[in-house]
Protein backbone atom coordinates (compact mmCIF):
# COMPACT_ATOMS: atom_id res chain seq x y z
CA UNK A 1 0.00 0.00 0.00
CA UNK A 2 1.41 3.34 -0.98
CA UNK A 3 0.83 6.64 0.75
CA UNK A 4 0.89 9.75 -1.41
CA UNK A 5 3.59 12.29 -0.72
CA UNK A 6 3.95 15.86 -2.03
CA UNK A 7 6.92 16.94 -4.09
CA UNK A 8 7.30 20.00 -6.25
CA UNK A 9 8.67 20.17 -9.77
CA UNK A 10 9.47 23.16 -11.97
CA UNK A 11 7.62 23.66 -15.23
CA UNK A 12 10.45 25.83 -16.59
CA UNK A 13 13.86 24.29 -15.95
CA UNK A 14 15.59 27.49 -17.11
CA UNK A 15 13.88 29.45 -14.33
CA UNK A 16 14.77 26.68 -11.89
CA UNK A 17 18.43 27.02 -12.86
CA UNK A 18 18.30 30.79 -12.29
CA UNK A 19 16.62 30.40 -8.89
CA UNK A 20 18.83 27.56 -7.66
CA UNK A 21 22.53 27.75 -7.00
CA UNK A 22 24.61 26.95 -10.08
CA UNK A 23 27.27 25.42 -7.83
CA UNK A 24 25.18 22.35 -7.07
CA UNK A 25 25.48 19.38 -9.43
CA UNK A 26 21.92 18.12 -9.55
CA UNK A 27 21.62 16.12 -12.77
CA UNK A 28 19.57 13.46 -10.98
CA UNK A 29 17.01 16.01 -9.78
CA UNK A 30 16.81 17.58 -13.23
CA UNK A 31 16.26 14.14 -14.79
CA UNK A 32 13.51 13.43 -12.25
CA UNK A 33 11.89 16.77 -13.10
CA UNK A 34 12.00 16.02 -16.86
CA UNK A 35 10.52 12.54 -16.32
CA UNK A 36 7.76 14.05 -14.18
CA UNK A 37 6.82 16.55 -16.90
CA UNK A 38 6.79 13.82 -19.56
CA UNK A 39 4.68 11.52 -17.37
CA UNK A 40 2.21 14.36 -16.82
CA UNK A 41 1.95 14.72 -20.58
CA UNK A 42 1.64 10.97 -21.26
CA UNK A 43 -0.37 9.76 -18.30
CA UNK A 44 -2.19 12.76 -16.82
CA UNK A 45 -2.11 12.18 -13.07
CA UNK A 46 1.28 11.49 -11.51
CA UNK A 47 1.77 10.70 -7.85
CA UNK A 48 4.74 10.22 -5.55
CA UNK A 49 4.34 7.13 -3.40
CA UNK A 50 5.70 6.27 0.00
CA UNK A 51 6.03 2.64 1.00
CA UNK A 52 7.50 1.19 4.17
CA UNK A 53 10.80 0.73 2.33
CA UNK A 54 11.04 4.28 1.00
CA UNK A 55 9.84 6.57 -1.74
CA UNK A 56 8.54 5.44 -5.12
CA UNK A 57 9.40 8.34 -7.44
CA UNK A 58 6.27 8.16 -9.59
CA UNK A 59 3.03 6.23 -9.73
CA UNK A 60 0.67 6.82 -12.65
CA UNK A 61 -2.86 5.68 -13.39
CA UNK A 62 -3.08 6.60 -17.06
CA UNK A 63 -4.87 5.04 -20.02
CA UNK A 64 -2.58 1.98 -19.92
CA UNK A 65 -3.29 1.32 -16.23
CA UNK A 66 -1.12 1.77 -13.18
CA UNK A 67 2.67 2.03 -13.62
CA UNK A 68 5.58 2.60 -11.26
CA UNK A 69 8.75 4.54 -12.06
CA UNK A 70 12.07 5.06 -10.30
CA UNK A 71 14.50 7.65 -11.66
CA UNK A 72 18.24 7.65 -11.01
CA UNK A 73 21.11 9.46 -12.69
CA UNK A 74 23.15 6.26 -12.66
CA UNK A 75 22.90 2.77 -11.22
CA UNK A 76 26.42 1.62 -12.12
CA UNK A 77 27.11 1.51 -8.37
CA UNK A 78 25.65 -1.79 -7.13
CA UNK A 79 24.38 -0.22 -3.89
CA UNK A 80 22.40 2.38 -5.85
CA UNK A 81 20.99 -0.28 -8.18
CA UNK A 82 19.97 -2.45 -5.22
CA UNK A 83 18.30 0.51 -3.49
CA UNK A 84 16.30 1.56 -6.56
CA UNK A 85 15.23 -2.01 -7.39
CA UNK A 86 14.32 -2.86 -3.79
CA UNK A 87 11.88 0.06 -3.68
CA UNK A 88 10.09 -1.23 -6.77
CA UNK A 89 10.21 -4.86 -5.62
CA UNK A 90 8.59 -3.86 -2.32
CA UNK A 91 5.39 -3.09 -4.25
CA UNK A 92 3.71 -6.48 -4.47
CA UNK A 93 1.49 -6.26 -7.54
CA UNK A 94 1.83 -7.07 -11.21
CA UNK A 95 1.72 -3.57 -12.68
CA UNK A 96 4.67 -2.51 -14.88
CA UNK A 97 7.72 -1.14 -13.08
CA UNK A 98 10.41 0.89 -14.84
CA UNK A 99 13.80 2.21 -13.74
CA UNK A 100 14.87 5.23 -15.83
CA UNK A 101 18.56 6.22 -15.79
CA UNK A 102 21.16 8.19 -17.73
CA UNK A 103 23.25 5.03 -18.07
CA UNK A 104 23.50 4.65 -21.84
CA UNK A 105 22.48 1.02 -21.96
CA UNK A 106 19.70 -0.49 -23.97
CA UNK A 107 16.64 -1.85 -22.17
CA UNK A 108 17.66 -4.30 -19.51
CA UNK A 109 15.41 -6.43 -17.36
CA UNK A 110 15.89 -7.07 -13.64
CA UNK A 111 13.35 -9.88 -13.38
CA UNK A 112 10.06 -7.97 -13.67
CA UNK A 113 11.59 -4.46 -13.61
CA UNK A 114 12.64 -2.85 -16.90
CA UNK A 115 15.67 -0.53 -16.88
CA UNK A 116 15.73 1.99 -19.73
CA UNK A 117 18.03 4.77 -20.92
CA UNK A 118 16.25 8.06 -20.25
CA UNK A 119 16.78 9.49 -23.74
CA UNK A 120 15.38 6.35 -25.37
CA UNK A 121 12.39 6.45 -23.01
CA UNK A 122 11.75 10.12 -23.77
CA UNK A 123 11.88 9.52 -27.53
CA UNK A 124 9.86 6.28 -27.53
CA UNK A 125 6.78 6.90 -29.68
CA UNK A 126 5.01 3.76 -28.44
CA UNK A 127 4.74 5.15 -24.91
CA UNK A 128 3.73 8.57 -26.16
CA UNK A 129 0.64 7.06 -27.81
CA UNK A 130 -0.43 5.07 -24.72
Amino acid sequence: MLKQEKKYYAVDLGMRRILCSNNVRDTGRLLENVVFLELMRREGDVYVGQSSGGEIDFVTNGPGGRRYYQVSESVHDSATLDRELSLLRAVRDNYPKTLITLDDERPYSHEDIRQVYALDWLLNEVHKKQ
